[in-house]
Parts: C-alpha cells; sequence; structure tokens
C-alpha cells in the first residue's frame, strides 16, 4: 500500500474514547483531518462536544456521552456507531487518567480500585464491544500504557495508575495472541509525559510564582506528538506489527521498512513482566 493509502482514512470509521481532551482530543482530530468518520466517547458531554465544534466535519461525527466502564454502555456505543456508519475499523481505547497521588495506605481501596477501573476496565469494555466489527473489518485496537507501567516512578505514589497501565501491555500483547487468526491487530502507545488542562494550569501557575520555566516543560509531550503515534498504530503502515507497544520518544517508527517490522514483529519479547533469578 502506498503511504498516501496509508495515511488516508477516507471510507473508514474510527472510535475514540477519551475523545474530550487531551490525547484522545488530538487522536480525534488527526483521524477527521485524515478524512475519517469518526465517533466521539467519553464522559464529559461538553468536552466532547468541544471537539466536535474543532472537527467542523458535518455528518462524519458521532458523539456519545457515558460511563463506558459501567454495563451495558460500551455495547450501545458500537451499536449506535454501526447504526450511523455501518462499520467500525480502528478504536482507540483512550479514556482513563492520573490522579490519586497518595500512598497506597493513605488512599482507599475504592478510590484505587475507581483508578483501575477508569483506566484498565474502560478499555477492556470498548474493545471487547468492539471486537465483532473489528473481525468484520479486519480492523484494529490500540490500547495507552503510561508512567509505572514497565519500572516504578521513584518521585511518585501511583501504584494504582501503574497497575492499571502494566495490565495493559499485558492485555496488547495477550489480545494479539487471542486476535491471530482475525486478521485485527492490537497494539498499545507509550506517549510520555503529556500534561493535561489541570496540569498546565498548575505549572503556569507555579511559573508565574518561580518566574523560571518549571522542570516539567523539558519532559513535556504534545497530544499532537501521541496522536501522529497512534494514527500510525492503527493504520496501515505499522502492519504487521500487533501485540507491541511503541513510544513516541522512539524515533524508529517515523522510517521503518516494511521488513524491518517483519523482523520486530518476529521477536517473542514484546512486553515480558520480569522475574529475578540467580
Amino acid at each position: 500500500m502506498s503511504a498516501d493509502r496509508a495515511l488516508d482514512w477516507s471510507g473508514r470509521v474510527a472510535l475514540v474514547s477519551g475523545a474530550g481532551s487531551n490525547i484522545g482530543r488530538a487522536v480525534a482530530l488527526e483521524f477527521v483531518r485524515r478524512g475519517a468518520a469518526i465517533v466521539l466517547a467519553g464522559r464529559d458531554e461538553a468536552r466532547l462536544q468541544r471537539t466536535l465544534a474543532a472537527a467542523g466535519a458535518p455528518g462524519r461525527v458521532l458523539v456519545r456521552a457515558g460511563d463506558l466502564a459501567q454495563d451495558g454502555v460500551a455495547e450501545s456505543l458500537v451499536a449506535r456507531a454501526l447504526e450511523y456508519f455501518g462499520r467500525i475499523d480502528a478504536v482507540a481505547c483512550l479514556a482513563g487518567g492520573g490522579g490519586g497521588d497518595q500512598a497506597l495506605l493513605e488512599q482507599s481501596p475504592a478510590a484505587w480500585e475507581g483508578l483501575v477501573r477508569d483506566n484498565l476496565f474502560t478499555s477492556m469494555r470498548v474493545a471487547r464491544a468492539a471486537l465483532p466489527a473489528l473481525c468484520a473489518s479486519r480492523g484494529t485496537i490500540l490500547f495507552t500504557s503510561g508512567g509505572g507501567a514497565w519500572f516504578p516512578e521513584t518521585n511518585a505514589r501511583h501504584t494504582a495508575y501503574a497497575t492499571a497501565k502494566a495490565a495493559l501491555c499485558r492485555l496488547t500483547d495477550q489480545l494479539a495472541f487471542e486476535l491471530l487468526a482475525s486478521g485485527v491487530r492490537v497494539n498499545c502507545l507509550q506517549p510520555g509525559l503529556v500534561l493535561n488542562e489541570d496540569d498546565l494550569a498548575r505549572v503556569e501557575s507555579e511559573e508565574s510564582v518561580l518566574g523560571a520555566p518549571h522542570a516539567l516543560r523539558a519532559s513535556n509531550h504534545t497530544p499532537e506528538q501521541a496522536a501522529e503515534l497512534a494514527l500510525w498504530l492503527l493504520g496501515s503502515a505499522s502492519a504487521p506489527l500487533s501485540g507491541r507497544l511503541v513510544a513516541t520518544d522512539d524515533p524508529w517508527w517515523h522510517s521503518a521498512t516494511r521488513a524491518e517490522l517483519e523482523r520486530i514483529q518476529a521477536d517473542p519479547h514484546a512486553y515480558t513482566l520480569r522475574r529475578s533469578v540467580i
């Protein structure tokens, strides 16, 4: 397939959860820019409507608000998408978020479980609901990893967030094997630090007091950087990769050849939980 066709999403349909802000919003807008029809999903109706307004593509955007971790919500979303567009070719599971910066003994079990639910269960439910449609279109799924997924953050207390993100890595490679015969590819995005609107407001407030750039500025990535990689992983240019974790900070994917991707795919060590041995 030509590079132009790999970038063109005309005639195809993408579903993006967490589309109301940050990475999800950037991914949704990039899909629209490339010609896709898009389903915007998330809990915040007002934020989804802002993404809809920014998309500026009447007839190509469907908005559905709801808590995707609740029974039946993801299934209703997929049913409405199929009724409206007739197919689903890509699902980007980007709903979630951090928070809960407390030591385990300081955080209630309910709050801890809630963070895992928002990051892990929501993604699983959306992917599961969309699987029959994706099998029909031989489509793609994208999950999102994050801080603490493969090594501990020594300056943070994010056990719930890190646990959920590590589980999403395992969900990626396990589901990829489960779907091997279906033609559906499953990959995982590592976006690096991407400050959300609230984080940026806090950083700007601290900068006004300090009179100097905040330390987080140097490591912050833009949502658009994550969106570029997200669409690459969801599109044909990344085939045959499946069950793989790719980071925005790794430059190789920008120019990888088919032979190089096949070599990566042949390596069984996509994501390995390490055990200590002597």
